[in-house]
């Protein structure tokens, strides 16, 4: 008799895991509308400026600084090019299509490789790094080019986006079964332009597909951190 109760009781699990899957694919989509709207506004901005500049080329007159409007339209091309590469990642990244090598990483050698020319830089500016990592740093479960291609990306926004005073600061170290990095700067991110989703949501992304999580946090005093958790090599099975 007991077996004839079986299926009401797994019913109410049943409907619980259903309404989690509905919540997380609310999320999912709320995110990817995000990108879109970012996307659409981005791509209009730099097609507008485009024929701005282009109309400028046609109308110039000789003695006009023609190079100037060449110039402003390359970097809105390169900016282009460089949207939709991260845009093709991020979706080829939501389909499962990358192939994500886990495997013991030692981050020592990755954040030595990734912070170098930043502590010392060749154009003579003053250096604003500031590196606070662990002597000791397990290895982690992870792959290294995600994982190089997250630190670089969000250093060099840190840098070029604060202000010319304000240091950024790299941080490492161990934590219970995790290995956590996180990157402090001012903004991460023009001031005043949200239109970033995409290169925010990528971000994440290359560390989710490890098992890892990212959070973002806003501090009183203006900064903000992005905390990146690894999980230990000894902890999980690649």
């Amino acid at each position: 008799m007991p077996q004839a109760h079986a299926p009401a009781q797994t019913q109410p699990n049943t409907l619980q895991q259903l309404q989690l899957e509905s919540v997380q694919l609310k999320k999912h989509l709320a995110a990817q509308k995000a990108v879109i709207a970012s996307l659409e506004r981005r791509v209009g901005r730099s097609l507008d400026t485009l024929n701005v500049h282009l109309q400028s080329l046609v109308n110039v007159r000789q003695e006009a600084p023609w190079y100037y409007h060449l110039s402003i339209m390359q970097h809105e091309i390169n900016s282009l090019c460089d949207l939709i590469a991260d845009t093709m990642l991020l979706q080829k990244l939501e389909a499962g299509r990358v192939d994500v090598k886990l495997e013991p990483l030692t981050l020592t050698p990755l954040l030595v490789g990734v912070t170098r020319h930043l502590l010392d830089p060749k154009d003579g500016s003053p250096a604003r790094l500031i590196c606070d990592i662990d002597a000791a740093l397990p290895p982690a479960l992870a792959d290294q080019e995600l994982t190089e291609a997250v630190l670089t990306d969000l250093l060099a926004r840190g840098l070029k986006y604060s202000d010319v005073g304000s240091p950024v600061i790299l941080g490492a170290a161990h934590r219970a079964d995790r290995v956590v990095l996180h990157i402090t700067a001012q903004r991460f991110a023009p001031a005043g332009d949200r239109d970033f989703a995409t290169e925010i949501i990528l971000c994440c992304r290359r560390i989710e597909v490890q098992r890892g999580h990212v959070t973002c946090q806003q501090h009183v005093d203006g900064l903000q951190t992005v905390t990146i958790a690894l999980p230990l090599a000894s902890c999980c099975d690649a």
